[in-house]
């Protein structure tokens, strides 16, 4: 887990993005809803962010060693 407050967030906000699409693609689901095809597309922005707290060459903040 990265150790500065913006990376840090970064990872949190993904973790919520993906659960928050997972509930809501299961909701859907659960209703009869017709789901997009590709939905899981919608997965990338949170993955992304995820990606941006976790790996060093795209965090906006750099980690100390």
């Amino acid at each position: 887990m990265p150790k500065r407050l913006i990376n840090r967030a970064l990872v949190y906000v993904g973790v919520f993005g993906i659960v928050f699409q997972l509930t809501a693609a299961l909701y859907a689901l659960w209703h009869g809803v017709q789901l997009q095809n590709f939905w899981f597309f919608m997965l990338l922005a949170p993955l992304l962010c995820i990606a941006s707290g976790l790996l060093p060459a795209l965090q906006p903040q750099r980690e100390p060693d």
